[in-house]
């Protein structure tokens, strides 16, 4: 093991050189001899973790053993990542994916991510936007009595009615919170390609917030140096 900034790194080692906000990574170890890599992404309830409701990560925590890919992508800033400070962080990262990552050999590669979606709502509406906001995360609360595995987070039903809460939300919070939702999704992608482009040949999963889900697996179909499956092909 490694340590960088408070920060444990599981072997294999990184090499870490500031560049634009992101550092280079080097992994000293020997990738597939190919072009592609095999990436497959995981949805995950993210800020919803901390509701006082828990999601069960007991389950994530078996699957990502199971699956123990070579390198995990994960909704996090390098600044945050590099401090060691994660509270900022969601629940999932905290609690199952760094502690897994420091006793095994997957690497985590943080690619940004934001947790709130509250930007440009003024102060005149809201009053208003705040309390339906709260209906539509309480509607997503009840949720949690059937939504209780990775499987069902990651199900078609289950992403359609996220990708509907965030729809209704960034309405509610007006242009400025797309552009930001877009460009922090934008991002997101960038850094994927650029640890793809960099490391080839590893097996990657992606731990996404599942409101993101369908639009990376979406882009992520697009493009030829990824080999997308589904997490449990990985």
């Amino acid at each position: 093991m490694r340590s960088f900034a408070g920060m444990k790194f599981s072997s294999p080692t990184l090499s870490v050189k500031d560049l634009a906000g992101y550092p280079e990574i080097v992994i000293t170890t020997q990738p597939n001899d190919q072009s592609t890599s095999r990436v497959a992404v995981l949805g995950v309830l993210a800020d919803l973790h901390g509701e006082a409701v828990q999601y069960d990560l007991k389950p994530l925590r078996k699957l990502i053993l199971a699956i123990q890919p070579d390198l995990i992508c994960v909704e996090i800033q390098w600044v945050d990542w590099l401090s060691g400070n994660l509270a900022a962080a969601p629940r999932a990262i905290r609690e199952t994916i760094v502690p897994l990552c420091r006793r095994t050999d997957m690497v985590i590669i943080p690619v940004g991510g934001v947790a709130s979606m509250e930007f440009g709502a003024t102060e005149a509406d809201r009053f208003i936007k705040i309390r339906l906001i709260r209906v539509l995360n309480g509607l997503q609360r009840i949720s949690w009595a059937v939504v209780n595995q990775p499987a069902a987070v990651n199900s078609d039903v289950y992403s359609f009615c996220c990708n509907l809460t965030c729809a209704l939300e960034l309405n509610l919070y007006g242009k400025t919170a797309k552009n930001f939702w877009q460009e922090v999704n934008d991002t997101i992608l960038k850094n994927i390609l650029e640890t793809l482009t960099r490391d080839p040949g590893r097996r990657v999963l992606v731990t996404i917030d599942c409101r993101r889900r369908q639009w990376l697996v979406k882009q992520l179909a697009q493009t030829p140096m990824v080999d997308l499956v589904h997490y449990n092909e990985l």
